[in-house]
């Protein structure tokens, strides 16, 4: 079973020079105009968070744009909601100004509490992101899930390994196969090529056997084959998300929490540094301060005994 590589697993830390430099202007281009505010008043448990994602799109729509709300890991420990929005014309001060004008809405059974998302967890979130971002891009691009085709009606008793075996020999005279995704629970399976022609080859095959179990051939949803998503806000009316986004979801869920686990220890690593400075030079600066009358007090006598020893040698000329 193939499993999906990136170059992005591995990311260096965010505080090393060269990385930081990159993130930082990551950041900078991800953060203007966006605002990222917090939202506390409501009970929440996972089966509620679409139904409150509806209610907060809709209280702050008049305040940016677009609006994204996302929920923490665990929001029975942490029952917030943050609302990033990027500002109309730009300004995100104005919408910035626009979300606490709402603090204390009536959203029907609870008031909204609103507050600016404190600055620590702005840059966490940012970089969170960026990183996810980036990955997505990295995947939905792929050049390996650019073609591909769905099959159903084979012999579905059988183990993963088997199927996919089986469906790569059947497939194999139409091309280089690049990926090959089975799916026990649903009964189908995802085979993708690195050309078109393999694509259309694989289409031709539609009813004919593999092991006496006549097959079906369907396009799967690619990159290539996909309609381009609306802006946000409007209806994405004939558009399917690609097939292999879907796929590699936990694989991609595991990266980002590798990284962001990473990004946590560096922050924290850098956060301590400072404070150990911090602390070394306040103890160090009584000493300093007690250090400096010694040698204040040795300077003055430094400073006499050139003097007597000047006029010493002044009277000895007469």
């Amino acid at each position: 079973m193939d499993t999906y590589s990136s170059k992005l697993i591995v990311c260096k830390a965010p505080f090393d020079s060269e990385a930081a430099a990159k993130q930082k202007a990551i950041l900078e281009n991800y953060t203007n105009p966006w605002v990222r505010i917090s939202v506390e008043g409501f009970r929440c448990c996972k089966d509620d968070e679409d139904e409150i994602r509806i209610e907060l799109i809709n209280l702050f729509k008049s305040c940016g744009r677009d609006s994204i709300v996302d929920f923490p890991r665990e929001p029975l420990l942490d029952r917030r909601a943050f609302v990033t929005l990027r500002a109309h014309g730009d300004d995100a001060h104005v919408a910035k100004e626009k979300a606490l004008q709402l603090n204390g809405s009536n959203m029907g059974g609870w008031n909204a509490l609103v507050k600016i998302a404190p600055e620590e967890e702005d840059e966490e979130y940012l970089a969170l992101s960026a990183y996810r971002e980036a990955l997505g891009d990295e995947l939905l691009y792929d050049k390996r899930f650019m073609f591909g085709i769905t099959v159903k009606g084979y012999d579905t008793s059988l183990r993963k390994d088997e199927v996919e075996k089986a469906l790569r020999a059947h497939f194999s005279s139409c091309g280089e196969i690049t990926h090959v995704y089975v799916n026990p629970a649903d009964k189908f399976t995802n085979i993708y090529f690195s050309q078109e022609e393999g694509e259309a080859s694989a289409m031709a095959l539609d009813g004919s056997q593999v092991d006496r179990f006549k097959i079906t051939t369907s396009l799967v949803a690619t990159t290539a084959s996909s309609n381009t998503p609306l802006p946000p806000g409007e209806t994405y009316f004939g558009y399917c998300y690609p097939a292999h986004m879907l796929e590699f979801g936990k694989e991609m869920q595991e990266k980002i929490d590798f990284y962001m686990t990473e990004w946590r220890l560096n922050a924290m690593t850098k956060k301590l540094r400072a404070l150990k400075k911090h602390k070394v030079w306040t103890l160090r600066e009584p000493k300093v301060k007690a250090l400096k009358k010694p040698k204040a007090g040795a300077l003055k006598k430094l400073k006499a005994w050139a003097l007597r020893k000047k006029l010493k040698s002044y009277r000895s000329r007469f």
